[in-house]
Formats: C-alpha cells, sequence, structure tokens
C-alpha cells in the first residue's frame, strides 16, 4: 500500500531535487530523492510513495523507461508526473506510453504541481 504523504523524486540535477524537495515538504509532503533510475528502483523495492515525480531526460535510463517500470511492479497505485524541459512531440507521447498520469514543463509552475498531487491525509 502505498504511503498517503510520501513522493519521491528521482532527477539527475541536484539543485532540482532540493528546490522540489523543499516545495514539497513546505506543503507536508515527506520525500525521498534520487539521482538515477537505478536508484529510485531499489528505493520502491522497500517503500510505496503515493507520487513519484520524475524527470524524463535522464543519462542512464529515461523517465518514460523508468514509468514503465514502475507500472510494472506497481500497476497504478502510484501518480507518476513527468518532468520534462523538450518540447519534442516524441518525449510527450514516450511519457503517455509509459503510463505517465501528467506532463508538466520546465521550469515548473509550482501552482499547477500542487493541483495534480495527491492530497496529504
Amino acid at each position: 500500500m502505498a504511503d498517503d504523504a510520501l513522493v519521491l523524486i528521482v532527477d539527475d540535477e541536484p539543485d532540482a531535487r532540493e528546490a522540489l524537495k523543499a516545495v514539497l515538504e513546505l506543503d507536508g509532503y515527506r520525500t525521498l530523492s534520487a539521482a538515477s533510475a537505478a536508484e529510485a528502483l531499489a528505493l520502491l523495492a522497500t517503500q510505496v510513495p503515493v507520487c513519484v515525480i520524475l524527470d524524463l531526460l535522464m543519462p542512464d535510463v529515461g523517465g518514460a523507461e523508468l514509468a514503465r517500470r514502475i507500472r510494472a511492479d506497481h500497476g497504478t497505485g502510484v501518480v507518476l508526473i513527468a518532468l520534462t524541459g523538450s518540447t519534442r512531440a516524441d518525449d510527450t507521447l514516450a511519457a503517455e506510453a509509459a503510463g505517465v498520469d501528467h506532463l508538466l514543463h520546465k521550469p515548473l509552475d509550482v501552482k499547477r504541481l500542487r493541483t495534480i498531487l495527491p492530497p496529504v491525509a
């Protein structure tokens, strides 16, 4: 069962992870963070967050592939939010095909993010 206040942030950019972590924690979420898909999958083997916010363009395994793996392991019980700086239609289509629930563009619109995050119980 997913932890209703836990959000996993997956981004290879440390500053992006820290900024998002600060916003989420101000809103009452607890956070985990990972710098790679491999690190994220290791965390997901021990804890199931209510939401994973993942960067689509990471150097090891891209966000779309990570989303596919999360869906395979956890079904639809975890909300997947992809972040991207890309404007390529292929990236959007790959995210949708992988089962991402929401796609947000960088720079992140925090107000928009807050409307789609599962509420903290």
